[in-house]
């Protein structure tokens, strides 16, 4: 420790051998830098403070039936966008900066600059927004910030005009499209079914579940068919056996008695047909009454009979019989050309089961085409209501309010630079450049004020040495110069000083205004 100090006090008396050289620096870096704050023209900002109200009470009211677009993405989309090309060429334009550029050079270059000084600040939660920009002209400042507050409202409200119209011109362009497009599949699945109307499908299904159910009636028709032929077979040999025992009767020369019994005989054999119209002769109705009648007729064996008019209803119950023979057989042949024909069907629709498939196929496509077609015309047409209604709601409504919170306005006070940290900042450079630079001749011109300082890094041994004695003329001058460095430095404080007065009391632009009328007056 004791080392570091020996060692820090010798570099400072040696590089005090050079304080003039020290403090000539500082005062030429001092006055320069001085100089240099005190002819920076001052920084003017304006500024503008807008907030956008993004709630409205139709956008509830509305929900599902109009579009409803992010506002709040797009004013964040709209300040990125807001400082390109376009509109800072407009700002130059409205703020006449576009006079100090002759060549397109300089135009770009205060393009980019104008683009590097404007602040856009951006509260998301609350949509609170800042545009600020700093010149050297107040009213300068104030013009570009209220061109870029116009053109930000004003694209905020003309970009919702503007996409809902070319949306609904872009929808418009694909409804007649599509109207095109259905047309045209409306004309070809008319015309398929036009040329295929024999081999279209029905409303029961296709040709397979018709075949199956062509099928299936011809089984049932089939079934029917065979109890047609059972009844028309039993009516026949009723009406062949009735027949014979009319004949019988007819050719013996019976006759029917005028007795009780004989009426019963005939009225059971008249019940007897009817049973056997309905029933077969296995039937215990059937058999019950033919047993009956068999013993009555042996009870009335042998009596003497006279002839009555009861053969009047045998001949009855024969035409009877021949009436529903004739009728079932033109039941059963009715049948059959039933099943004749759905056999036909049947016959055709094998033929036709390569063919069947094809028009299916290509029928399923068309009515593919057609649907997919309507749908999206419909949902077009949807659409382009929706954005319809979205611009009546938006022009209705005012979805987007600007409220301007502080407009902007021509700033009385600079805002910078900050002349007096700067001064300070120059005068404290201006020092520690001056002691750099006496440290730094020192080094090139170095003197040892330490005998063991002297003896380390030199590496020899040190024998002694010599003493300096200070005459009084030593001491005078030695004082003088102290005094005169004294002095210096202090004048240079005090300028600082004078420097720092003149900016807090506002003299400066009084000064400036004084040296600019003195460089314009003739010499």
């Amino acid at each position: 420790m004791n080392d570091l100090i020996v060692t820090l006090k010798d570099h400072i008396r040696s590089a005090w051998r050079f304080r003039w050289q020290a403090l000539l620096t500082a005062w030429l870096l001092t006055l320069l830098g001085w100089g240099m704050v005190f002819i920076t023209p001052d920084k003017y900002q304006s500024e503008a403070k807008v907030y956008v109200d993004t709630e409205s009470v139709l956008r509830p009211l509305l929900q599902g039936l109009a579009v409803q677009t992010d506002l709040g993405q797009r004013l964040r989309l709209m300040t990125r966008t807001l400082l390109n090309n376009e509109n800072l060429e407009k700002v130059l334009r409205e703020a006449d900066l576009d006079l100090e550029a002759t060549t397109v050079t300089e135009r770009q270059e205060m393009i980019n600059q104008l683009r590097e000084t404007v602040s856009i600040e951006t509260q998301r939660r609350q949509n609170f927004y800042t545009i600020s920009y700093e010149y050297k002209d107040p009213y300068v400042a104030k013009k570009v910030v209220e061109t870029l507050l116009n053109i930000f409202v004003e694209a905020a409200l003309g970009d919702t005009r503007v996409e809902s119209d070319t949306a609904q011109k872009f929808l418009t362009e694909q409804i007649k499209d599509y109207e095109t497009r259905l047309v045209k599949a409306e004309s070809r699945l008319t015309e398929f079914k036009r040329r295929n109307v024999d081999t279209m499908p029905g409303q029961s299904g296709g040709v397979f579940s018709q075949l199956q159910s062509a099928q299936s009636q011809l089984q049932d028709i089939d079934l029917e068919l065979k109890e047609r032929r059972i009844r028309r077979d039993e009516l026949k040999r009723q009406y062949e056996r009735t027949a014979a025992e009319e004949s019988e009767r007819r050719r013996r020369g019976q006759v029917v008695a005028e007795t009780p019994t004989g009426r019963r005989i005939l009225a059971m054999e008249t019940r007897l047909d009817e049973l056997l119209l309905r029933y077969t002769e296995a039937h215990p109705d059937v058999q019950e009454l033919k047993s009956t009648i068999t013993e009555l007729k042996a009870q009335q064996k042998g009596a003497v009979v006279m002839e009555s008019p009861a053969n009047q209803t045998i001949s009855t119950a024969l035409e009877e019989l021949k009436l529903a023979y004739r009728q079932a057989e033109v039941n059963l042949t009715a049948v059959r050309l039933r099943q004749s024909e759905y056999q036909k069907r049947i016959d055709e629709l094998k033929l036709k089961l390569d063919v069947l498939p094809k028009v299916e196929a290509e029928l399923t496509r068309l009515n593919r085409d057609y649907e997919i077609n309507r749908t999206n015309y419909q949902e077009l047409v949807q659409r382009l209501e929706s954005a319809k209604m979205s611009e009546q709601a938006d022009e209705a409504g005012d979805n987007v309010k600007f409220r301007i919170v502080e407009p902007p306005k021509v700033p009385l006070l600079p805002v910078g630079p900050k002349r007096i940290l700067l001064s300070l900042g120059v005068l404290l450079l201006g020092l520690a450049a001056g002691g750099g630079i006496a440290f730094l001749i020192s080094q090139f011109k170095p003197v040892y004020y330490d005998t063991s300082l002297l003896n380390k890094e030199s590496g020899f041994p040190v024998l002694g040495q010599v003493s300096r004695v200070w005459t009084s003329n030593l001491m005078l001058k030695r004082r003088l110069e102290v005094v005169g460095f004294s002095i210096s430095l202090a004048m240079l404080l005090v300028v600082c000083v004078v420097i720092l007065l003149t900016y807090q009391m506002g003299y400066r632009e009084e000064i400036v205004s004084n040296l600019k009328l003195l460089l314009r007056s003739p010499s």
